[in-house]
């Protein structure tokens, strides 16, 4: 017996019970919407859309919702370690027997040989072949000197020299005896300023903290606030029996009344017969970096491990 036609629901066929407390009858489900089967799909099927749409939102947005990588960029950067002082090429070929036919290819177009010890100290030759000057100091370099086993003699900072393009020069730097009779190998290498040793500062009875750097007749104090540079004071004394007394004399002399010239720096220059003494004062804060022509003198709020470091790489020695 076929089944009747149910009947479609239409509000038309809704009648209002209108008495009291009385139900209205809108419609009923059938059997077989009532069926457990057809709930349990209807609900999986909603669990399956809510598990995908997140994937769903993404793909629908696209490369507008891309993840942010910046945040791991930036943690990346802050955490990066300096990397360490870099030799000029492979591990075991760094370090150089000294000879006097030795000869080291530093740069693109930049040789260095002719090495020559004598009682005057160490001498080479730099050979620039590029069509521009070079500049040691954009690499911040040093030529370090050792023995048969490795172990560090005396470092020679190489930062202040310039070589002229298509042109030689021949660099001396005086060394200690202990390094003259002890020197076997060398390396020429580049150091971050960063990676320098730090120190630990003594205080005058100002409380302010100092570094002294003495070589033959120059005395240079360094005056710091937490460990930044902000005054350089500097003493010189020849007398005449020093063998360059008469460049000495004129040399200083010069430098003396240019550096007086100079918005805070004051120097003053006396000559006492049998010798002079120059007496140089400088206020970092108010002087200009350009007006700073000395390798000693350093820019105001220069760290001091960098001070020391450095000037004794220039022979000083810094207490």
């Amino acid at each position: 017996m076929a089944q009747k036609k149910q009947e479609k629901f239409s509000s038309k066929n809704v009648k209002v019970n209108r008495d009291e407390l009385s139900i209205t009858k809108i419609g009923e489900i059938t059997t077989t919407e009532q069926s457990s089967t057809f709930v349990l799909i209807l609900f999986g099927c909603i669990l399956v859309f809510i598990f995908f749409l997140p994937t769903i939102v993404n793909w629908i947005k696209g490369s507008d919702d891309k993840p942010d990588y910046s945040i791991l960029e930036n943690n990346k950067d802050s955490n990066k370690t300096e990397k360490p002082d870099t030799p000029i090429q492979g591990a075991v070929e760094d370090y150089y027997n000294f000879s006097d036919t030795l000869s080291i290819s530093l740069e693109a177009g930049i040789t260095i040989s002719n090495f020559i010890m004598n009682a005057n100290g160490l001498s080479f030759t730099v050979s620039n072949t590029n069509e521009t000057r070079f500049y040691f100091n954009k690499d911040n370099y040093f030529l370090e000197l050792y023995t048969e086993d490795n172990t560090l003699l005396e470092r020679i900072i190489l930062s202040d020299v310039v070589v002229a393009s298509k042109n030689n020069m021949v660099l001396e730097f005086a060394i200690s005896d202990t390094t003259r009779n002890s020197m076997k190998k060398l390396l020429f290498v580049k150091k971050d300023r960063v990676m320098y040793p730090d120190i630990l500062l003594e205080k005058n009875e100002n409380q302010e903290e100092f570094l002294t750097c003495i070589k033959g007749g120059e005395t240079i104090t360094y005056t710091f606030k937490e460990s930044k540079l902000n005054r350089i004071t500097e003493a010189i004394n020849y007398d005449i029996t020093n063998p360059n007394y008469s460049v000495l004399l004129e040399q200083w002399k010069t430098d003396s009344e240019k550096l007086n010239s100079v918005e805070g720096i004051t120097s003053i220059f006396v000559n006492t017969g049998n010798g002079f003494l120059v007496n140089t004062v400088i206020d970092l804060k108010n002087v200009k970096n350009s007006n700073l022509e000395s390798t000693h003198y350093y820019p105001n709020e220069t760290f001091a491990k960098v001070v020391k470091f450095e000037m004794e790489a220039r022979g000083f020695q810094c207490k």
